[in-house]
């Protein structure tokens, strides 16, 4: 892939900015602070969702509201270029030029994510901020520290980048899911445990139904015949019985009618009661008619006034509101009065306090001198205080450069020793190569001996036979029993007896060889001295750098005789600060005395510019105090009409009193008179309805007596009798049979789920067989993910070691060397017969280094052909920046290469510059 430009919008402490970018070296470059790593954190955000450290908002730039960054590039996918945009606040947006619209990509992480690792040419899945964080663009003044780190510190770092951590986790988590199929399988085989216990009572319950089914069938015959004999019953007994109820029905019915005529009598003689009732109420409402409508004129007329009421209390609330104003108004004519009176004053005072201002202004320029040097005096004590601070610092630091160079100074010893100690761990290694040796013969001697056994018991076999053989011919011919035949046998049995002898000579033999080949002594020593050689390395490391200590323990002295000559001078200079506090507070004090007269002037003066605003104002006020009292006279006159209202309201409410009695009577009778018209009705209805019952009672009894004549109550109660014992044995049969058909379904319900107890227990037997297999493969895939992390990472080790070889060769123009990153990621550089580690490198080669193994791992992990460095010559002298910048210059597999640098050190090695300058 290529990024082909950068727009920055309201970015960090970019405004407005586009930068172009081309292949191979890019070097961006500017003084510190102009914003050249937010070029690389822009992309970062961008293209890879990484934004470090920094929250949302410290991306946006001071005083706005969003911050939004473009990226141009060209795909590894499909060779198009693409312009992806990224806003604080609206989000992603892809664009294709040669489409000319936005993709419909929205959701970062199941839509935008994937679109780039596909275009940006990375593994499904992957971590984009993780990659670019730890591979792609290494933060400034970190390039070299990974590998510096103690082993275990370097694991945790590159296992993380090389997934070593995931097939561990994968394996961990398996290990859940190992336990689920193991209780799956565990669960199946107590449930069919317990399946086969339920169905133990199977062949019980089938038996039981058999003879419950017999004997339903029997009573089921009996039920049948009990049937037809009581529906003959039924015929002749439902004859009877309507006779019998026909003549009761009848004798109800004329007993009803009885009871519904005398009812009818007495609802009669009540409804004459409410008729003469009401005929009384209808008179009394005509004597009361006249004072009813006279109460009701009345209240109407209390209705008027009370408006009029109303009327009159809105018309005092607007002449208190009135009279309020005209009170305020004269309180604020007073006011004004006043302070137009105490301003015709103000004048003579200003010209009298011209004295007290000159004298004033003396002393506060006297006082600004005092203040000038007193300031100074304040900024050499600050200065004492910090040199102080620098002063009892370097003191610590020279004691400590001294303990230090004392500590060093005690390892000459062991380095003297480092020669022997190579010597003797050279022996050792010989010793264990020579125990590795004799191993590898004690195997294959082994071998040889196993198969010797083989052939050993082959041949033992057939000897035996052989020898059983011929002595069964000895007895069954006599003649062969001669010398010859039984030397022939006796040389058979002493050939097996050689084979036994000289496999049992081997075993002891390999006996011996075990214990002259066990190593656990030779190792230990071994390790004990490849221990001291650490240690002695590192300590001779530390001695070296012994004469630079010496050399900063000359500067810290210098530096501690300068700190010393300056506090002495400070002293001199603060010894003075005791006066000029003594005269700041002598000049304040006399101001003081003197008070403020300029600005009891300057008070006055405003005072005298106020003099025509408030004659305005006093004018003004006399107006509307005028008005106001206009208003108050007008209402006065129009409250003037309600003088008489309180007497007339009082006369209507005693004339309401003297009609009030008279009122209520003719409302206490006016239901009752109004309901007399209904009444009347009601009661003419009552005559008639009685007459019908009359009728209708002797219609029946006449049918009554001639039924009376043809019923016979004693075949009704024979009949009845028969009818019931058929019904009770017929009742007995039918209620016995509910209870066994109850019983054979829950014999039938049972069986059946017997049934499907059954039927489940095959399905957990299959299911059984399904799991375990389940359970093998999850075992297996544990196996297999546990087993595949450490090989998948040394094959990654072995390749990027081997890329990062090559890379390290083109970095330093140099074909006699060579690089080795080893299983614990520890980098070893070959030149010629000698083996460095990583620490003992120059600075320029530690730089190569890591960016030789940095390359490596994005080119074989990631297949990303672009790289940033941010500052990598931090820290480095010229020649060793130089060497650095040129190095970088002869990588030719990556396409492009970002580096910032705020010197000129990467300007002659490469075309593309791009330089930023600090925005104002």
């Amino acid at each position: 892939m290529e990024i082909l430009s950068v727009t920055l919008k309201n970015f960090k402490s970019h405004s407005d900015r586009a930068f172009q970018f081309q292949p191979g070296t890019n070097a961006i470059c500017g003084e510190n602070g102009a914003g050249k790593t937010s070029i690389l954190e822009a992309i970062a955000w961008t293209l890879f969702n990484y934004r470090g450290a920094y929250k949302v908002e410290d991306l946006i730039r001071n005083g706005m509201s969003n911050a939004q960054a473009i990226v141009e590039f060209v795909s590894k996918r499909d060779g198009r270029t693409y312009a992806v945009k990224r806003c604080t606040t609206s989000g992603y947006t892809i664009f294709d030029p040669q489409l000319g619209e936005n993709l419909d990509y929205k959701r970062i992480d199941d839509e935008i994510m994937p679109w780039l690792r596909q275009h940006l040419g990375v593994a499904p899945g992957t971590d984009l901020g993780r990659l670019f964080a730890n591979t792609i663009g290494v933060p400034q003044g970190t390039f070299t520290a990974d590998f510096l780190q103690a082993p275990e510190n370097r694991k945790k770092i590159f296992d993380s980048i090389l997934k070593v951590e995931e097939y561990r986790q994968t394996n961990q988590q398996m290990l859940s899911l190992e336990k689920y199929a193991k209780a799956q399988v565990e669960a199946l085989d107590r449930m069919i445990a317990q399946y086969s216990e339920i169905l133990e009572e199977q062949e019980p319950l089938q038996q039981k139904r058999q003879i419950l089914s017999q004997e339903m069938t029997q009573a089921k015959s009996t039920l049948d015949e009990l049937q037809t004999q009581l529906a003959q019953l039924q015929t002749q007994k439902e004859q009877l019985t309507a006779q019998s109820k026909q003549v009761q029905q009848l004798a109800v019915q004329i007993q009803q009618l009885t009871t519904q005529m005398e009812g009818r009598q007495q609802t009669i003689g009540l409804l004459e009661q409410s008729r003469q009732r009401a005929r009384l109420a209808v008179q009394t409402c005509e004597t009361h008619r006249s004072t009813y409508q006279t109460y009701l004129q009345v209240q109407n007329t209390l209705k008027q006034l009370d408006q009029q009421i109303r009327q009159r209390q809105t018309l005092l609330k607007q002449r208190d509101t009135h009279l309020k104003v005209r009170a305020d108004q004269q309180t604020e004519r007073a006011r004004l009065s006043v302070q137009l009176d105490a301003l015709s004053h103000a004048a003579a005072e200003i010209e009298q306090l011209q004295p007290a201002i000159q004298q004033q202004e003396a002393l506060e320029q006297r006082q600004a001198a005092i203040v000038e040097h007193l300031n100074q005096i304040q900024s050499h004590k600050s200065e004492q205080q910090n040199l102080s601070r620098q002063f009892t610092k370097l003191q610590n630091q020279q004691t400590a450069l001294v303990q230090e160079m004392e500590r060093i100074q005690t390892f000459q010893t062991a380095v003297n020793q480092i020669a022997d100690l190579e010597q003797k761990r050279d022996r050792l290694q010989e010793k264990l190569s020579r125990v590795e040796a004799a191993k590898q013969f004690e195997a294959e001697l082994r071998q040889l001996v196993t198969a010797g056994e083989e052939q050993r018991d082959r041949h033992q076999l057939n000897a035996e036979t052989a020898l059983t053989t011929l002595r069964e011919m000895q007895q069954l011919v006599p003649l062969l029993a001669t010398d010859s035949v039984e030397a022939a046998l006796a040389a058979i049995q002493a050939g097996v007896d050689l084979n036994t002898d000289l496999l049992n000579t081997l075993w002891r033999i390999l006996a011996d060889l075990s214990e002259q080949v066990s190593v656990p002594k030779l190792q230990q020593q071994h390790e004990q001295i490849k221990s001291q050689l650490e240690t002695s390395y590192h300590q001779r490391a530390e001695l070296a750098t012994l004469k630079t200590k010496q050399t900063q323990h000359t500067h810290l002295t210098e530096e501690v005789a300068q700190l010393q000559t300056r506090l002495t001078q400070l002293k001199e200079i603060l010894s003075a600060e005791s006066d000029w506090q003594q005269q700041r507070q002598q000049v304040m004090a006399e101001l003081k005395q003197l008070g403020d007269p300029r600005g009891r002037t300057q008070f006055l003066k405003q005072q005298l510019q106020q003099r025509d605003t408030l004659n305005t104002q006093f004018a003004a006020l006399s107006t509307q105090s005028a008005s106001t009292q206009a208003a108050i006279v007008a209402l006065d006159a129009e409250l003037e009409a309600f003088a008489e209202l309180d007497e007339q309201i009082e006369y209507q409410k005693e004339l309401l009193q003297s009609q009030q009695m008279g009122y209520l009577i003719y409302l206490q009778h006016q239901n009752d008179a109004n309901q007399l018209p209904q009444i009347e009705a009601e009661v003419q209805a009552a005559i008639e309805q009685l007459q019908r019952l009359k009728t209708e009672q002797h219609t029946l009894q006449t049918h009554y007596e001639q039924l009376s004549q043809t019923f016979d109550p004693q075949q009704l109660q024979q009949i009845e009798t028969a009818y019931t014992a058929a019904r009770s044995q017929a009742d007995q049969i039918q209620g016995g049979l509910p209870q066994q058909r109850k019983l054979l379904d829950e014999l039938d319900q049972r069986l059946l789920s017997l049934q499907g107890t059954a039927e489940k227990c095959d399905r957990a037997k299959q299911e059984l067989i399904h799991k375990k297999q389940v359970q093998k493969f999850i075992t297996f895939a544990r196996k297999a993910y546990k087993e595949a992390g450490p090989r998948i990472t040394e094959r990654y080790v072995q390749t990027i070691s081997r890329e990062a070889d090559r890379l390290f060769r083109e970095l330093l123009n140099r074909p006699n060397v060579a690089l080795e990153w080893t299983r614990d990621y520890e980098i070893l550089v070959q030149e010629g017969s000698h083996n460095r580690r990583f620490i003992n490198l120059s600075g320029g080669e530690q730089m190569c280094a890591a960016l030789a193994v940095r390359l490596a791992l994005l080119r074989i992990l990631a297949d990303i052909d672009i790289a940033f460095f941010d500052e990598p010559t931090t820290n480095m002298d010229r020649p060793r920046r130089e060497s650095l910048a040129e190095a970088i210059s002869h990588i030719k597999t990556f396409r492009q290469l970002f580096v910032i640098s705020h010197d000129d050190t990467f300007e002659k090695v490469t075309e593309n510059i791009i330089f930023v300058e600090r925005e104002g």
